[in-house]
């Protein structure tokens, strides 16, 4: 059985009022004992002395017939279970009460040891339940002989069991009330609580959508109007990460999402990288006689394709520039063969591409053909622009080599540069040949371009593409 925090909540209270209860009902046992005590020794005293005081002059007088009367007469007082006369001599001059020793020795005289006690009066306990109180009867500082007055204990007992069982009900009453208040109130508080616990379970496993009944009251009531704020602003945040990662990549979304916008630098850091642009041949022809919809939905169609090779070859899609695509390799996240899936993925699209439109001719519908261009190098990646404005991408020599080659690449066509060449043959066989020597900005001696054809075992180059460089 699990135990919910109503349940906890009622033990808990129960368990202290129980154990408060307990020790406030010991102390008010124990002092109602002390009272009961002291007033049966009180009744005992009293008794004793008024038996001494009557019997004066019926001790002095030696009227035995008085005393008896005397005797018998405080007999008949309850809790008095005997009463008696004693001489000097030990000797009973006078008793009631069928618990009353029948002979002077069996009278607990003996245990009095001192004059001064038969003097001064006290107590001292019988057999049984009996306690005898004893008081001297004096005239004229002449002690004549000893009252003694017998108490049943029995009737004491029984005072304290009534306290007891007093106590207990009391006890009783008092545990199962805040008992029944306690479990009341744990429900009452249990709920929100159990609420709050479901959501918050809801919330983890991504339900973002969970919100709290509004039929609480007071704290629990701006408690449950605060967790569903919080509800609202994290489905906010969902949607705005969702909406924010189809504008710009996941590994970008994942390296700037959290941060703070003061933290958002725009200096940008050095990276090795590939970057890959693709352009879609003859697009102003095709563009001049369609509607700005039909263009739209064309050209969705080709980078749909562009943006699935190149996730699935670890790139990212830098931006879109008109008919054209910016590809990365290499950055934001690190990656050693950047160069092999830049490569990849130019490779793939132009099949891809190829199949593509070979499809749409069929169908009898427009076509567009592609063009790439591929570099690598050190580029500079980082976040662009200004404070209201910014855009992640990269930039360097790279960058605008791969645009130029893409530029000069005809329909069909992956250009590289003799660099970006011989790092991937070092390790693929690449099918390429060399078709001119270009004057780039930056390049002092001219770029070889290449015309690559293909892998020169593309059934085996994936196979074989290692782990690390």
């Amino acid at each position: 059985m699990k135990w919910h925090f109503g349940h906890k909540l009622a033990l808990v209270m129960t368990g202290l009022v129980l154990i408060a209860s307990c020790i406030l009902g010991y102390s008010l046992v124990h002092r109602q004992f002390a009272l009961l005590e002291n007033q049966f020794a009180q009744t005992g005293t009293m008794l004793a002395s008024q038996l001494s005081a009557g019997s004066v002059e019926g001790v002095f007088t030696e009227d035995e017939l008085g005393l008896a009367s005397l005797v018998n007469s405080l007999n008949e007082n309850l809790p008095v279970a005997a009463a008696a006369l004693v001489s000097r001599d030990h000797e009973i001059l006078a008793h009631a009460g069928r618990d009353l020793p029948m002979h002077q020795r069996d009278l607990p005289m003996h245990q009095i040891e001192s004059a001064e006690a038969i003097r001064t009066g006290g107590s001292v306990r019988g057999r049984g339940d009996i306690v005898w109180f004893h008081a001297p009867v004096v005239f004229q500082n002449v002690v004549g002989a000893t009252a003694w007055v017998g108490l049943d204990r029995s009737e004491l007992a029984a005072g304290k069991n009534r306290v007891v069982y007093s106590g207990a009900i009391v006890v009783a009453l008092l545990v199962l009330t805040i008992t029944l208040a306690a479990i009341r109130l744990g429900r009452s508080l249990g709920k929100p609580v159990n609420d709050m616990i479901q959501g918050a379970e809801a919330i983890s496993s991504g339900d973002y959508g969970f919100r709290m009944q509004d039929h609480y009251k007071g704290e629990f009531a701006a408690l449950a109007d605060a967790f569903n704020r919080m509800a609202a602003d994290l489905e906010q945040k969902l949607r705005v990460e969702r909406t924010f990662s189809r504008f710009v990549s996941n590994p970008v979304a994942a390296r700037y999402m959290d941060k703070e916008p003061s933290d958002l630098g725009r200096e940008g850091c050095r990276e090795e990288a590939s970057v890959l642009f693709a352009d879609l041949s003859g697009y102003t022809a095709f563009s001049e006689s369609r509607s700005p919809e039909e263009i739209a939905r064309i050209l969705n169609l080709y980078f749909a394709r562009f943006a699935e090779i190149c996730h699935s070859c670890n790139g990212n899609v830098d931006k879109y520039i008109g008919d054209c695509a910016m590809m990365v390799f290499g950055c934001p996240q690190p990656d050693k063969d950047h160069r092999y899936n830049a490569m990849t993925c130019a490779l793939q699209i132009q099949q891809r591409i190829a199949a593509f439109n070979e499809e749409r001719r069929r169908e009898n519908l427009p076509c567009l053909d592609v063009r790439v261009g591929i570099s690598s190098g050190i580029v500079l990646a980082g976040l662009f622009g200004s404070h209201d404005r910014l855009q992640y991408t990269v930039v360097g020599q790279p960058a605008n080599l791969a645009a130029r080659l893409c530029d000069l690449a005809d329909a069909d066509q992956i250009l590289i540069d003799r660099d970006f060449y011989q790092h991937v043959a070092a390790r693929f066989p690449v099918q390429a040949h060399t078709t001119r020597r270009i004057q780039v900005k930056g390049f002092s001696n001219g770029v070889e371009v290449m015309i690559v054809k293909g892998w020169m075992h593309w059934s085996d180059a994936g196979a074989a593409f290692p782990a690390s460089a």
